[in-house]
């Protein structure tokens, strides 16, 4: 591991009850992990108890993908964000460049 100091933005943290704090500008000690083979692992859904696997992205934040044999990259329903969302236009919306 290769221990070093980040510097972290101030930002608005959204809490649980809805509202929302500032958090100061600060400095955190990180450390980074040499091997990014073990920042992967296979558990249980906590909402369905499907296999699914957890991979650590480089850039942080966390991927769900399916567990079973073949289906290794697709999305694993229950943790993806954005569910019901499309990229197709919808019918009901104008398009602001059509005259």
């Amino acid at each position: 591991m290769q221990p070093h100091w980040i510097r972290r933005r101030a930002h608005l943290r959204r809490l649980t009850r809805g509202r929302a704090t500032y958090v100061r500008e600060s400095w955190a000690f990180l450390r980074v992990e040499a091997d990014r083979r073990s920042a992967r692992y296979r558990h249980e859904c906590p909402d369905c108890g499907a296999l699914i696997i957890s991979v650590n992205m480089p850039n942080g934040g966390w991927a769900h993908f399916e567990g079973a044999r073949g289906l290794t990259r697709v999305k694993h329903p229950c943790l993806h964000r954005g569910e019901g969302l499309s990229s197709n236009r919808d019918d009901q919306t104008p398009d602001l460049f059509d005259r």
